[in-house]
């Protein structure tokens, strides 16, 4: 009898799901993991509005954080077509293999309109290294109200993965002006104040993010997002779910499946002459 009930107690315990830490402790988690990422692959599925639609893309990726090198494969919209990036190397610019006739590997400024045409961010920005930067901007901003505006919606099993469902919403989220400084385009200004980059050419109506001059104001959202759903992986702390909202609805989704954290990667895999890549 006693052995049945010692066996009945542990499966209780093993099918219980994990607590939650306290909201602020969850801040702090998620930082120090995403801090202590050296290298990842991932598939990312993603969608973004841009132009006031969603539009959906995938690739799958491999990652080198420090220093930053990333390999990417996409699978949607242009399958097939590869992008390498490796910091410090190549005169900055990213190998581009667009899959596509003439077949000829271009070299881009991975920050050129060419590179961001349909995309929120860019190929320096995949990955949690974003993400991590703009929530830790949120709440060293308003740590005082994190009691307030993270809610905790239970467990989801996502992608296999057992996670925690949380909600941030800025209730202090609004427009206000930033002026633009000597030397910034959009980009800068954007990253300065931990927003949108594409959110801040539709809001001004600009056409491409080198169309404004020193002096120039710019409406820019308090926050990245007015609220942000995420699903926290609970063995690793990683937001592996991430849906965005701004003031008009939904502004991006970010899903990021097959996730392995510090897997080994060879320093081959991040150069063009990789045996499968078509460089």
């Amino acid at each position: 009898m006693r052995t049945a009930l010692l066996i009945g107690l542990w499966l209780l315990s093993a099918a219980s799901p994990a607590q939650p830490p306290g909201k602020h402790e969850l801040f702090r988690r998620m930082a120090a993991a995403i801090g202590n990422i050296r290298t990842l692959t991932f598939t990312l599925h993603q969608s973004e509005r841009i132009g006031g639609r969603m539009v959906a893309s995938s690739q799958a990726a491999k990652l080198n954080t420090r220093p930053f090198k990333v390999y990417l494969k996409m699978t949607a919209p242009d399958e097939g077509s590869e992008v390498l990036y490796v910091e410090g190397a190549n005169g900055g610019k990213a190998k581009v293999n667009p899959n596509r006739f003439p077949n000829k590997t271009l070299n881009l400024d991975p920050e050129s309109g060419l590179m961001r045409k349909g995309r929120h961010h860019s190929v320096r920005q995949i990955g949690f290294g974003h993400i991590g930067a703009v929530l830790q901007n949120v709440y060293e901003r308003y740590e005082a109200h994190m009691d307030e505006w993270v809610e905790f919606k239970g467990d989801v099993t996502y992608g296999g993965r057992k996670c925690w469902s949380a909600v941030l919403t800025n209730g202090n989220y609004a427009l206000r002006e930033v002026t633009v400084r000597s030397g910034e385009n959009v980009i800068a200004v954007a990253r300065r104040t931990f927003t949108n980059e594409h959110e801040l050419l539709e809001l001004n109506g600009l056409k491409n993010y080198d169309a404004v001059a020193p002096g120039r104001t710019l409406k820019v959202p308090d926050t990245y997002f007015k609220s942000i759903e995420l699903y926290i992986d609970q063995a690793t702390f990683l937001p592996v779910h991430q849906k965005m909202y701004d003031a008009n609805g939904i502004i991006a989704i970010y899903d990021f499946k097959d996730l392995r954290v510090n897997p080994a990667i060879a320093p081959e895999e991040f150069t063009e002459g990789y045996k499968g890549y078509g460089f």
